[in-house]
């Protein structure tokens, strides 16, 4: 192995371990509260070193989110990939966000807060793949909708790109509830699973001929 594979390995290295480091403190402390140089200390690493690696808080944050999105879209093209009409694709995209809410909630939780406007507009290169993957899943929804309308199992008179941002909207903020709701649902002890099996129901008249 030449020298300058072994850098360029080590330089992954450490560039992965500040990433996991970043990771820990913004799941513990949420985006805001967290600073370059808490996140410094548990990379072990001083701040100059970081910085090298880094631009700011924000690359960090996006670096980390990064993994967690990865996830969630290789689930889409799991289900996407299914040999079943397009009806059952779509439900089978809508139970893997549920399932990726429940088995990463911290990933879940930095997905929908990255998404809100202060991270718009960012140029930040992980920010632009993050944009890419979020496009592709909502795409393999649109695509799974138009089979599901082209084979009989979803109505006809649906517009697929509509629908999609529909059933995205729908699906996200129901995981994604303000405080007083979720007071609401165990003072009446609906449980999250039962919630979602709710939604599930709500969904399917919408979208069956």
């Amino acid at each position: 192995m030449s020298i300058t594979s072994r850098r360029e390995r080590e330089k992954q290295k450490r560039q992965n371990d500040i990433i996991n480091a970043a990771e820990k403190v913004f799941f513990a402390k949420g985006y805001d509260n967290v600073t370059m140089e808490e996140i410094a200390n548990e990379a072990e690493v001083n701040k100059a070193l970081l910085y090298y690696y880094f631009k700011n808080k924000e690359a960090l944050f996006f670096a980390v989110n990064l993994y967690g999105v990865k996830i969630l879209y290789e689930m889409y093209v799991e289900c996407s990939n299914l040999d079943i009409d397009g009806y059952g694709k779509v439900m089978s995209m809508i139970q893997a966000l549920y399932e990726f809410s429940k088995e990463h909630p911290d990933y879940f939780r930095i997905y929908c807060y990255t998404g809100t406007e202060r991270f718009q507009m960012s140029d930040n290169e992980d920010a632009q793949k993050i944009v890419d993957l979020r496009t592709g899943m909502w795409r393999l929804m649109v695509e799974a909708i138009i089979a599901g309308i082209q084979d009989g199992t979803i109505r006809n008179d649906l517009d697929p790109v509509e629908m999609s941002i529909y059933i995205n909207t729908l699906a996200i903020n129901s995981l994604n509830l303000e405080f007083t709701f979720k007071m609401v649902l165990d003072a009446r002890k609906i449980s999250s699973d039962n919630f979602w099996e709710d939604l599930a129901r709500f969904i399917e008249p919408s979208l069956k001929p």
